[in-house]
């Protein structure tokens, strides 16, 4: 998942440079000035090595690495259900994706995001889009991961997950990210509800259901068998919005939700396509 492109881009004016340099300093001194269009190009790369990268892994997407593709196909539902080519754009953009967004990590040991901690996110972002053109959250790229549940400016407790649209940031607890990623059928997915919350955010012109009535708790246990209570304990906030977690139900229980709340399931599947 190395972004390798810019480097490979920069490596001949890099090679220039030092040719000339020697040259200079073991032949003709006249020959400095050669060495400034060489510098100039490699600098220029790498200040807008970003961008190329983009422009070129989005034309080319890397291909996952074989235990993460391993991950995909054993863990997350809504993959399992795509056709071959869906498959492959999932792949794809789950990979891009992963390139996309600034992983901030918190108290890890080696001060780096595990990969499949990585996946099982970027995952949660792509079943939001996968039919969309723009599959990237732009405004919320910043995502800071801990290890275990965590306080935070906004809230002074330890709870799993938060977005904070202040900052554009989105903050996970990798403990129960995984846990529900492994086992999507007993645990509340965090990544997918803060994801959820961001998607609606970010695209305040879709036709957005109000899901005001306390009643729609009832059914969405009955379509997942995950209680209120059981969501709000994982999450660690009290008081969540319904909507987000409608959202996860219907990626993470497509079945039970078509049959519970088959009006809710169609619009949805307007706005998702």
């Amino acid at each position: 998942m190395r972004q390798k492109f810019a480097n490979f881009l920069a490596a001949p004016f890099i090679g220039g440079a030092l040719f000339f340099l020697y040259l200079t300093w073991t032949k003709d001194s006249y020959l400095a000035p050669w060495i400034i269009p060489f510098v100039v190009m490699a600098t220029l790369i790498y200040v807008f090595s970003p961008q190329l990268n983009w422009w070129w892994y989005s034309r080319r997407p890397p291909a996952l690495p074989a235990g993460l593709q391993d991950l995909l196909e054993r863990s997350t539902v809504f993959y399992q259900s795509l056709k071959k080519a869906e498959k492959q754009r999932f792949r794809d953009r789950t990979a891009l994706f992963m390139m996309a967004t600034d992983w901030t990590p918190m108290a890890w040991p080696d001060e780096t995001v595990p990969l499949d901690v990585q996946l099982a996110l970027a995952t949660q972002a792509v079943t939001l889009t996968l039919n969309r053109p723009d599959f990237l959250f732009g405004k919320f790229e910043k995502v800071i991961v801990y290890p275990y549940p965590f306080p935070s400016p906004e809230y002074d407790f330890v709870h799993a997950s938060e977005l904070y649209e202040a900052d554009g940031c989105l903050l996970f607890s990798a403990q129960q990210l995984m846990l529900a990623y492994i086992e999507p059928a007993k645990y509340y997915n965090v990544g997918m509800h803060e994801y959820a919350k961001a998607f609606v955010l970010l695209n305040p012109q879709l036709d957005w259901p109000d899901l005001a009535d306390p009643a729609i708790w009832e059914k969405l246990q009955v379509c997942s068998q995950m209680s209120r209570q059981h969501v709000e304990s994982v999450v660690g906030l009290s008081d969540l919005p319904a909507l987000p977690v409608a959202m996860h139900h219907y990626f993470i229980f497509p079945e039970q939700f078509r049959v519970v709340l088959p009006e809710l399931a169609a619009r949805f599947d307007r706005i998702f396509k």
